[in-house]
């Protein structure tokens, strides 16, 4: 089930009927069983590794906390082993294929050739999302009270829901207990400005996804990168400027429908973007884009290897620290060659970051001296992270080399896209690089008016979608992942 389709657009008004319809003991049970109605959509059989998920990390929690009773944390071996079992399946579906293949070509090069059986089944959608969110739990719950453990969900009811409720389940934001176990043990009522607010996310993700993201994918990227060899090095290099904006419209919009539809039923979910390409630095990047996966990995893999708090002679490990986290950030993405380089580059550009602010003495968030220093710092981060789509957006090194070989094609002709794909990728631009207040302040507004104009819009938006969409039925980018 798609969000920028009819099905949902009746599921969700059913589920928030039937949710604000019962009394609130039964509450619980209406969004656990919407959740498995809508992730079975998908697949059935891959509702059980949900449960099981969720099943795993809630004993897995009961386990670590009686291990550290007294707010003393359990031991690191207890922690490690219940994060082992929980990553198991991600790591036998997304990962187990390509890993068996690299260890044969290995094999076969030494002269001792090997079979190594396959998975081969498709990848459970959203897989790495809710793993990373019971991961998070467990260890949340395993560490000793001073340094931010909890003690363990007794419900597996409400701990069911926290893992596979339905507008974050299949693509984030990644969730940590406090942003929403506390409120499902509270179940209060709607806050004023919950419906404007919710009616107003969807709206703009639904907008951003269809009349953005699905026309760029469709008019510009998709012809571009399935054959570059039919295309000059301008019209691919445009073809990434498109990419770098779909991708964002395509991602963000998916979070503002999660945050929409959640505050509807009265939960406030994390931000998970803050306009990432006005960065100014790579490292300034990472702080914008998939906020609550950068913060995961912040939080689980930079800080436990020693983040930026070593001796003053062994500086080196902040780097290697910061290497391994942006690996784990590209790896995440996909069991493939092309997201290691990604990680890789982006380690090395965020580590660069660091070398310059200690050079600089300059803090990450200090305000940059004048109008030249933004532009050019902001010029090459850009480009940066632009070219950089280009293995993100490639199956794999050979076709990410390939695109790189023809956009040094130096042939000069009219880019061959239609005026309705530069419409959209000029607007996409301007909407993005304006100020986040703007966006606040229409969100105010719209969250102010009446319930006539909420439906006027909505009616107006699905509209304009019907009438100027691409007219395909795209999936949401990261739901490969």
């Amino acid at each position: 089930m798609l969000f920028p389709t009819l099905d949902y657009l009746v599921f969700l008004p059913l589920c928030l009927l039937l949710y604000w319809s019962v009394p609130r003991s039964l509450r619980l049970w209406v969004l656990l069983l919407s959740s498995a109605v809508f992730y079975a959509s998908w697949s059935p059989l891959y509702l059980m590794v949900l449960a099981g998920m969720a099943v795993a990390a809630w004993t897995g929690g009961l386990w670590l906390g009686q291990r550290g009773g007294g707010g003393r944390g359990a031991d690191r071996l207890s922690r490690a082993l219940v994060a082992l079992a929980l990553v198991a399946p991600l790591l036998v579906f997304k990962y187990w294929d390509w890993t068996a293949w690299n260890v044969e070509q290995v094999m076969a090069f030494a002269g001792q050739p090997l079979s190594l059986p396959r998975v081969e089944l498709p990848l459970p959608v959203g897989i790495s999302f809710f793993t990373f969110q019971a991961m998070a739990y467990a260890i949340d719950t395993g560490r000793p009270a001073k340094a931010g453990g909890e003690a363990p969900e007794p419900n597996l009811l409400r701990f069911g829901t926290y893992l596979a409720f339905f507008p974050q389940l299949v693509a984030g934001p990644i969730l940590r207990r406090r942003e929403l176990l506390p409120a499902l043990k509270e179940l209060s009522g709607l806050r004023d400005g919950d419906v404007g607010q919710g009616l107003f996310r969807i709206c703009q993700g639904m907008a951003k996804k269809i009349l953005v993201a699905d026309v760029l994918a469709v008019g510009m990227v998709d012809p571009v990168m399935s054959d570059p060899s039919r295309f000059t090095g301008l019209e691919i290099l445009i073809a990434l400027y498109a990419y770098t904006i779909q991708i964002y419209y395509d991602f963000s919009a998916y979070t503002d429908i999660a945050l929409g539809s959640a505050r509807l039923f009265g939960f406030q979910l994390p931000e998970n973007f803050r306009r990432p390409y006005q960065a100014t630095c790579v490292a300034g990047f990472w702080r914008r884009w998939h906020i609550t996966l950068s913060n995961w990995v912040r939080d689980y893999v930079y800080y436990p290897l020693g983040g930026n708090r070593v001796p003053a002679d062994q500086q080196w490990k902040v780097y290697r620290n910061i290497m391994l986290t942006l690996l784990i950030i590209g790896v995440w993405h996909g069991a493939s060659w092309n997201f290691v380089v990604y990680g890789l580059l982006h380690g090395l550009a965020v580590a660069w970051c660091r070398f310059r602010r200690k050079t600089t003495g300059r803090g990450p968030d200090d305000p940059l001296p004048n109008a030249t220093a933004w532009a050019w710092r902001w010029f090459f981060t850009f480009h940066f992270i632009v070219l950089a789509r280009v293995l993100f957006r490639s199956d794999d090194l050979g076709h990410a080399a390939s695109i790189m070989s023809e956009l040094l094609d130096p042939t000069l002709v009219l880019p061959r896209f239609s005026p309705t794909a530069w419409a959209v990728l000029i607007l996409g631009f301007a909407v993005h690089m304006s100020p986040e207040r703007w966006r606040e302040a229409l969100g105010a507004r719209f969250q102010r008016s009446s319930p006539v104009l909420w439906a006027a819009t909505a009616a107006a938006t699905a509209a304009l979608c019907v009438l100027l969409g691409s007219g395909d039925r795209l999936s949401f980018v990261y739901y490969q992942f």
